[in-house]
């Protein structure tokens, strides 16, 4: 009995030996490793968090200023306009005062209109221009509409008594409330006003307004905060809220709050700021104009060091699970170590016994998950064989698809041109003569246009190739057109596929100005727009039926070619959206009798 107490006692010594060795095993594996990252990674994810709010707040107030900054010169370029152009203004104030209105100051009117509707046009935030001079006709000059015409509506009278009740000041904001046509709801508005002087005058003559959908430009903002709590204030400079998300429902108060503790501190300084009872990272940033607004930022501390607290709490509960994981697999462990003992001390007291246990051994030593990682391996490489065959078959597919559009493009083009070079050719001496330099075009186009359409060329090249283009369509349709080109110079070093404006010209041409009786204009503009290149071409020809362009439009957005009149239109709409994207479509504007408007954009790498 002594002896069988004793050997027990033995066994349970041996077995809490082995608990404890793997105890303290397990502990040092799991326990060193999170005790030594989980601080780091603590203070690191703190660091990192202040320096990503700083970073993100001064990008945050920069991206502000350049938005409203792109406001201010809008309305500075209209005010240079008028102010250095005499003429135009003698224009206006005569168109204003006119009763009735004469022939030529309505072609000034609607040529000056052409200038502000680009400006509508191509800018997503503007809703409307208002133009007014002192005038005893009760007129204003809607440039949307194309006309001038006699103060009837709320908005149009509002405008008038803000512009005699404005005082000493030539430029400033204001927020208002419009309804949106057609339904009872209603949008914010941010309308800056300007004064309009003549050239030699200190006296106004007029105003100038631009009106801003503030929906939109809000939604805008909403892309530029990092945090989901962060707040910005933009206010002018007599501490007037133009702009604030804040959802305090007492903005006076809280801008009162927290511009006293501001003027303390340094411009586009990081600081920490107490409000309602919590600290805020706070920065503000003045801008350069006279008359120009200050922006504010600031965001929860307990926002910004959520994921540090996170990582707190993820630490300490792997502390606990780690000292609790270990004693669970000391436990096992050393069942197992003592199981595995235990047979062997059976085997050997017993060897009859051993071959039993040999003949459950399987006959090949083999890791189940090593066998299961191969077959997972083996089965990943063939579906991936599979994936890059028929994603090299989905790739041929689409090349041999753009070069058939690109070989549909515009085979009358050259058809019509070679017929009318053979008749100037009939007609004309064998000087040197319009023939000659119709042939010297067209061979420089075909140079162009015989290589391959896949490739990228700089946009000033492909400006170059539709210029020569232009000189032939020029001597075909002589006097019946004039190109205006309004391109920024820094866009033409970006690559751009071959031929892509040629054709959206060419429609310009035979189904808005062909058919037009007098003489029409085509503006081809080219503009940086944040990280994209903007390209329109604006016809003032005949345009297109209101069923006609719903067609196109739906064809246009759903990628397809089904159409006969505007093949070049359809043809290229396919080839930008395979190269760029979905959201490089063309996209169609126009009014019968009116413009046209063709107008896509492509990112910028």
């Amino acid at each position: 009995m002594k002896r069988m107490k004793k050997a027990i006692r033995k066994q349970l010594s041996i077995r809490y030996q082995f608990f404890t060795k793997s105890l303290l095993t397990n502990c040092l594996l799991l326990l060193i490793p999170i005790m030594t990252i989980g601080p780091y990674s603590v203070i690191q994810s703190s660091k990192d968090n202040t320096a990503a709010i700083e970073k993100s707040t001064y990008q945050t107030l920069h991206q502000l200023e350049k938005s409203i900054e792109l406001l201010y010169s809008q309305i500075d370029n209209a005010k240079i306009y008028f102010s250095s152009n005499p003429r135009v203004t003698l224009q206006m104030k005569k168109a204003f005062n006119e009763n009735p209105l004469s022939l030529d100051s309505m072609k000034n009117i609607e040529n000056l209109s052409l200038y502000f509707q680009n400006l509508i046009f191509t800018d997503p935030y503007i809703e409307n221009i208002y133009v007014y001079y002192d005038n005893t006709n009760n007129r204003i000059f809607l440039p949307q509409k194309g006309r001038i015409q006699s103060i009837n509506s709320l908005e149009e009278r509002n405008f008038k008594e803000t512009y005699e009740n404005s005082g000493k000041k030539d430029f400033w904001m204001e927020i208002k409330q419009k309804k949106i046509p057609g339904s009872t709801a209603s949008t914010d508005v941010l309308i800056v006003y300007q004064r309009l002087y003549t050239r030699f005058s200190s006296k106004p003559s007029g105003m100038i307004a631009f009106e801003y959908n503030l929906n939109k430009m809000e939604q805008y903002f909403q892309t530029l905060l990092l945090y989901s709590d962060q707040t910005i204030y933009l206010i002018d400079s007599e501490r007037n809220i133009i702009y604030t998300n804040s959802k305090s429902h007492d903005c006076d108060s809280e801008l009162t709050s927290i511009y006293t503790t501001l003027i303390a501190k340094k411009e586009l300084h990081l600081f920490d700021m107490q409000l309602n009872g919590m600290y805020h990272k706070t920065a503000y940033l003045k801008s350069a104009r006279n008359n120009g607004l200050t922006y504010i930022t600031y965001t929860p501390s307990n926002e910004i060091y959520k994921s540090t607290r996170s990582l707190t709490g993820t630490y300490m509960l792997l502390m606990f699970s780690g000292i609790f994981l270990s004693f669970v697999l000391a436990f096992f462990k050393t069942n197992k170590e003592y199981r595995y003992l235990n047979s062997i001390i059976d085997i050997f007291s017993d060897p009859e016994a051993s071959q039993q246990h040999f003949d459950q051994m399987p006959k090949k030593a083999r890791n189940p998950f090593e066998f299961i990682m191969l077959n997972i391996i083996k089965l990943f490489l063939e579906q991936k064989y599979l994936k890059i065959q028929a994603s090299e078959r989905d790739y041929k597919m689409q090349i041999l698809k753009m070069q058939a559009l690109q070989h549909q493009i515009n085979p009358h083009f050259l058809h019509n041109t070679l017929n009318t070079i053979f008749w100037e050719a009939i007609r004309l001496t064998s000087s040197e003569n319009s023939c000659s330099t119709m042939i010297s075009n067209l061979s420089a186009v075909m140079r162009y246009s015989i290589g391959d359409h896949q490739e990228n060329v700089k946009v000033k090249d492909e400006l170059g190739y539709l210029k020569t283009y232009l000189d032939i369509m020029k001597i075909r349709y002589t006097d019946k057109f004039e190109i205006l080109y309004m391109v920024d110079d820094s866009c033409t070093i970006y690559p751009i596929k071959k031929m892509i404006l040629q054709p959206i010209v060419e429609n310009s041409i035979y189904h808005g100005i062909k058919e037009k009786k007098e003489k029409g204009h085509i503006y081809i503009g080219i503009r940086r727009i944040r990280k994209s290149i903007l390209f329109y071409i604006l016809d003032d020809g005949v345009g297109i039926a209101p069923e006609k362009l719903l067609k196109l439009q739906e064809q246009f957005n759903d990628n397809s070619a089904k159409s006969s009149s505007h093949i070049g239109l359809t043809n290229t709409n396919l080839r930008l959206t395979m190269t760029y994207g979905a959201k490089s479509h063309l996209r169609l504007k126009s009014i019968k009798g009116k413009y046209t408007l063709v107008y896509f954009m492509i990112p910028v790498k």
